[in-house]
């Protein structure tokens, strides 16, 4: 908040404030391009690539102007007496001329990119110094031919070709009021040639008959600036996509890899989803409940998520997302969304490298032995968006995920750590079959006949 003890306000602050405070002022600053916190000026991405553009456009037309501007001049000369002797000076003016152009647009484009590497904000100083001479290259033309031919002749001469691809430099900036400066700052030149040339040249024409011309030139600032700003406001919204889409999967990649949440995002997940075919995976941490009733809740739940930052990078790293955390535990899919050759042969070598890990973390440990239960199963579910309106979340249902939730508890009846179901089994590569062994057809509830399992040797 401002107090008496603040410093002045800045030209823009002040500007924002007006804004704050005045609806013309509102929609002129909009119209103009002035903003107190723009959006655009902080955003660096892409930024080398425009300042690298610009240069080499200046470069581009400078060149082309000049060649023109030479080649018309030459034909005024060729008349002229003694020719070689003007053409030589002409040229050495020329050549200086251009040296010091070229040598402060290098200067300009080496402070561009200093600022660019700090990540600040150039300076406005330096815009409009530079529109201001880029501007003003062709009536610096008029005036070294002026002094070799009539005024009205280097005029003409250089009238030929105009200012407006300088003034064109302008849009990049994506600021109206530059480009409405460049205009004005040409049409101001124009005017002071052309009454040099009415006051000291002999000539038909009368002020009135030019102004045309300078109307031209406003008129077409008046259009650089509204495609600047057009341009403006389209890069603006890109920029908003972008950074919206690339703030929900940041927040998304914090329950899934980075990789699955862009699928995820990227994809038009409707409500009711799809039927497919994926793996699903249950995963227990045994006796929890037991173990959790001698700690301090911020203990235990210091315990369950050192146990989920090594059990759920395995199923990232295998190519599934963890859908749900269930306090002691959580459900794994495998094959949706992200899609996988064969979601039976990750399943089962995330839960084998599940268990590795796990060993590691107990010998890693002096408190009691942590043991897991996984089950998995593979067969079809529906998988998409379910809810409401205002809240919806990614998920698969279907008798496959329920199965699997009663295959994982099985573990406790046979003693076991892993188990999978015979659809699972099926789907195996063969070197990893010979790791299972096959288990009495047991009854899980929901089922009316009992279902073939098998368990890691």
């Amino acid at each position: 908040m401002d107090n008496n003890n603040n410093p002045p306000l800045s030209f823009s602050k002040v500007i924002g404030k007006m804004a704050a405070n005045s609806t013309f002022t509102k929609i002129l600053l909009k119209y103009s391009g002035w903003t107190p916190n723009p959006s655009l000026a902080t955003t660096w991405q892409g930024k080398d690539f425009v300042i690298a553009m610009r240069f080499r456009l200046v470069q581009l037309i400078a060149v082309v102007f000049l060649i023109l501007d030479s080649t018309f001049f030459f034909m005024q000369m060729k008349d002229n007496e003694n020719p070689s002797g003007k053409i030589t000076i002409y040229l050495v003016e020329l050549i200086v001329s251009v040296v010091v152009f070229f040598g402060y647009e290098l200067w300009y484009h080496k402070k561009r990119l200093m600022y660019q590497s700090r990540k600040e904000i150039e300076p406005v100083f330096y815009k409009v110094l530079t529109v201001t001479i880029e501007t003003s290259i062709p009536f610096v033309c008029i005036l070294i031919q002026s002094l070799h031919l009539p005024l009205e002749k280097a005029y003409a001469n250089v009238f030929l070709i105009e200012h407006i691809p300088f003034m064109l430099l302008g849009i990049l900036y994506l600021r109206f009021w530059l480009c409405f400066y460049a205009a004005l700052i040409a049409s101001a030149g124009r005017i002071l040639i052309l009454l040099l040339i009415l006051f000291f040249s002999e000539v038909d024409k009368k002020l009135p008959d030019y102004l045309w011309g300078v109307a031209e030139i406003i008129l077409s600032g008046f259009i650089m600036g509204t495609i600047a700003l057009l341009l403006r406001k389209m890069i603006e919204s890109a920029i908003a996509v972008a950074s919206e889409k690339n703030r929900l999967q940041d927040i998304f990649g914090r329950f899934v890899s980075r990789d699955v949440a862009e699928q995820i995002i990227s994809k038009e997940l409707k409500i009711g989803g799809d039927n497919i075919k994926a793996s699903v995976l249950f995963l227990d941490i045994r006796n929890f409940t037991h173990r959790s009733s001698t700690m301090a809740p911020e203990d235990a739940v210091t315990f369950l998520n050192q146990l989920f930052n090594f059990t759920v990078a395995e199923v990232e790293k295998a190519g599934g997302i963890v859908n749900k955390f269930l306090g002691d535990g959580f459900m794994a899919v495998f094959g949706a969304p992200l899609s996988l050759p064969n979601s039976c042969n990750s399943a089962v070598l995330c839960a084998i490298a599940i268990f590795e890990k796990l060993q590691l973390f107990n010998t890693s440990k002096t408190a009691e032995i942590v043991k897991l239960g996984i089950g998995i199963n593979y067969g079809p579910m529906v998988a998409g968006v379910m809810g409401t309106d205002t809240r919806k979340e990614y998920t698969v249902i279907g008798d496959v995920v329920n199965t699997a939730s009663r295959i994982e508890g099985l573990n406790k009846e046979f003693g076991t750590s892993l188990l999978i179901s015979q659809s699972v089994y099926d789907k195996l590569d063969a070197s990893l079959k010979d790791q299972f062994q096959s288990l009495p057809p047991t009854m899980v509830k929901g089922k009316d006949e009992p279902i073939s399992i098998y368990k890691k040797t």
